[in-house]
């Protein structure tokens, strides 16, 4: 019916802008594992605590560790706010402040014909500030089915990202002879993520989820909002593109009181 075909529309989406080579520049792959802890004081209330151990380079070393703590409060059976704070740390360099975050969150469930749709609407605070935001607005939708009966309790799942940044480090932006137009920051809808993943059962209340995602930065609109900016004068490109992929591992328990 015509809510399968649009469904199955977004997936088709999320693939092509994965793998779109105008927007892209050749991406790293990357390695992330961690786990996390839950507990629910109440009906309403969760608490998860947990690391992520982010490698990369070649050959993959570890480049940074976050330590996360996150409280989601159940408004009703659709509908979960809830706040998150992150710190990173290089572990080449633990007497750094690393760097901190803080993250307000709207969660509302969909469900159509089967399917479930958990949109996301995140915004953050980052500290210090990025070169290419201070904050970031991100907004995400995930698609499962709780309904296929797989084994290990399996659960497969598409998940779409696109954030927007704001308030980065000024950018002097120029125009084709090289002479300063205006200094702002590229602020804008700049990125997209698509993960592909699976979610199963290691045993009771404990589960693991695998899955694999690729970022795309990519610039829209305004040519003095852009960035993987190059300047005229020398050819130096300000504000590279970022883009990269991901293979996640992690793990997750819910303690019962």
């Amino acid at each position: 019916n015509i809510m399968k075909r649009i469904i199955l529309g977004l997936l088709c989406l999320a693939l092509w802008l994965a793998d779109n080579d105008v927007l892209a520049q050749e991406a790293d792959v990357r390695v992330w594992t961690g786990y996390r802890i839950q507990i629910r004081p109440t009906k309403e209330w969760r608490i998860s605590a947990g690391q992520t151990f982010m490698f990369s380079g070649d050959p993959n070393a570890l480049s940074s560790i976050q330590n996360q703590v996150n409280a989601t409060y159940r408004i009703n059976s659709r509908v979960r706010a809830g706040f998150g704070v992150m710190k990173s740390l290089d572990p080449d360099n633990w007497r750094e402040g690393g760097r901190n975050r803080l993250t307000v969150r709207f969660n509302a469930l969909a469900k159509i014909d089967g399917f479930r749709i958990n949109n996301t609407l995140r915004a953050e605070w980052n500290s210090p500030e990025r070169s290419k935001y201070e904050y970031r607005i991100r907004y995400a939708f995930r698609i499962y089915n709780r309904k296929w009966k797989l084994p290990l309790k399996a659960r497969p799942f598409i998940n779409n990202e696109f954030q927007y940044y704001l308030s980065g480090k000024l950018l002097w932006y120029r125009d084709e002879t090289g002479e300063r137009v205006i200094q702002q920051s590229p602020d804008g809808l700049h990125a997209h993520r698509v993960t592909l993943g699976v979610r199963f059962r290691l045993m009771k209340r404990t589960y693991m989820t695998v899955s694999c995602m690729k970022q795309t930065e990519f610039n829209l609109g305004n040519e003095y909002r852009r960035i993987n900016v190059e300047d005229p004068r020398n050819g130096r490109i300000r504000r590279r593109f970022n883009n990269f992929s991901v293979f996640n591992f992690n793990v997750s328990h819910r303690l019962k009181f």
